[in-house]
């Protein structure tokens, strides 16, 4: 197994078992996926932000599953929670999340003034899982 497909399954499974341990609340789940990849990304730097930026670049198929995985991960830690969101259509709102999260991710990664220590993750996750669940229990606008 290369360098990067464990550094995807260990994001995986990171994740994984975060959203297995979580407070059971939709607030809970949205914490633990937050800090799961804050958390992943934070600690693979540079090198893992490359794996998952998206289909612009060449998303290889072992970063696409990846990412899939990611999805199905939220979906299933979240669906007792379903309808607690006030999304017209919550899964598609979860997928928005999971995307959403990632890409914050990915960014703070890349920036030149990014996120340099644990405590700025820790800062930079909570305010990504206060803003989903924001997010998830908005209306759609009309």
């Amino acid at each position: 197994m290369s360098l990067s497909e464990r550094a995807l399954q260990r994001l995986e499974d990171h994740l994984a078992a975060r959203l297995d341990d979580c407070e059971p609340s939709l607030p809970g789940v949205l914490d633990a996926f937050a800090h799961a990849l804050a958390y992943s990304y934070a600690s693979g730097s540079r090198f893992i932000a490359g794996l998952l930026p998206g289909q612009a670049v060449g998303l290889s198929e072992r970063a696409a599953r990846t990412a899939a995985e990611v999805r199905r991960l939220l979906h299933e830690a979240a669906t007792p929670y379903l309808g607690q969101i006030r999304r017209t259509d919550p899964p598609a709102a979860l997928d928005a999340v999971a995307r959403t999260v990632l890409g914050a991710c990915v960014h703070a990664v890349l920036r030149p003034d990014g996120l340099d220590d644990a405590d700025a993750w820790k800062w930079y996750a909570d305010q990504l899982g206060d803003m989903t669940l924001a997010y998830l229990r908005t209306p759609d606008r009309h």
